[in-house]
């Protein structure tokens, strides 16, 4: 899942660090793009060329060329270049919307708000994956520890992503029913005793960290209390716990499916889950506040119809199958969370 921005914008040329353009245009990607001029849409208010943010992906090395069939589809669709970039950071993106060096972004939801919040950007539409725009932070187990968190019988249930059966508790899933909607059984982390071995993901991690320390607080347990055990990456989150190099860990439903069984053939039957967090939002779109309301209104339609346009690549680049309007509640819980984290 996509990483919370944590630390407030300072607008900064610098901080914009792009990787290429793509071949919708050229030009220098550290200028603000292209001045209002008449357009192919006849409407003169609207700049020649706009830029497109884009986070750095660890499973595609160029971003821009793979991304091309969506900013080809915008620039066509719009009558005006649509350029691709790729900034250092979700923090980058969110200075670069700020700036005017970018007037879309595809970011975090923690980006999303941060960008509404600093600049009066407008975050439009969220993602779509696995049937929802929300997920929520799982806390696991191995099942060797099962009796000290679970209150029943671990049971069965399939992960509809995948079709992988794995073992879960307290009520979280049984059979086919399993929609990793939370927050559930979260009084059970009332039983992490002080010095246990916890697995947290980075500190910008919603499901790794933020939204299990949130619940850890509730409940009343001091994480300084805790011998945290670093992980970076939900499937080695996984895997600290079922190695015993954590009791617990925490990560977003259902990262044992990014453990291959044919890798680990037990993973369903040794790590269990036993609760899940409060919803946290989905990424999405945001657009800078400078784009005029028209213009605004039909990059959003555009890019909400794009799943049909082009699943394929929706799928294969974002990770995703859908863009649907932004929820303005939903975004306010990223906003929440942001300023638990970094006091924004």
């Amino acid at each position: 899942m996509r990483k919370t921005l944590i630390a407030p914008a300072v607008l900064a040329v610098a901080a914009f660090a792009l990787a290429g353009c793509s071949s919708s245009a050229s030009g220098s990607a550290d200028t603000p793009s292209g001045s209002a001029s008449a357009s192919a849409s006849g409407t003169e208010s609207w700049p020649s060329e706009i830029t497109l943010a884009l986070i750095p992906n660890e499973q595609v090395n160029d971003l821009v060329t793979s991304a091309a069939p969506l900013t080809d589809y915008l620039s066509k669709e719009l009558g005006i270049t649509v350029k691709g970039v790729v900034t250092k950071d979700y923090q980058a993106a969110v200075e670069a919307i700020c700036a005017g060096q970018a007037q879309i972004a595809i970011a975090d939801a923690g980006s999303l708000a941060a960008a509404q919040d600093q600049c009066g950007a407008y975050p439009v539409l969220q993602d779509v994956r696995y049937g929802a725009s929300q997920y929520a932070s799982e806390f696991f187990t191995n099942i060797d520890n099962a009796s000290k968190y679970c209150t029943d019988t671990p049971v069965e249930a399939t992960y509809p992503a995948n079709g992988e059966k794995y073992l879960y508790c307290n009520g979280v899933a049984s059979g086919d029913k399993n929609t990793g909607v939370g927050p559930v059984a979260v009084d059970a982390l009332k039983n992490i005793k002080p010095g246990t071995k916890v697995a947290f993901g980075n500190t910008t991690s919603p499901a790794g960290y933020q939204l299990p320390v949130l619940a850890l607080e509730k409940e009343g347990i001091k994480i300084d209390d805790l011998d945290q055990v670093p992980v970076t990456g939900n499937d080695n989150l996984i895997m600290a716990v079922y190695n015993g190099d954590a009791e617990v860990g925490f990560a977003y439903w259902d990262a044992r499916s990014s453990i291959k069984t044919s890798e680990v053939p037990d993973i369903g039957k040794k790590v269990v889950v036993f609760g899940l967090s409060q919803m946290y939002p989905n990424g999405g779109v945001v657009i800078g506040k400078d784009v005029p309301a028209d213009l605004r209104q039909k990059i959003t339609d555009l890019m909400a119809g794009f799943s049909k346009v082009d699943p394929d690549t929706l799928k294969n680049i974002f990770g995703q199958t859908a863009w649907v309007p932004a929820d303005p509640a939903a975004i306010d819980v990223a906003r929440q969370v942001n300023k638990r984290f970094s006091g924004q």
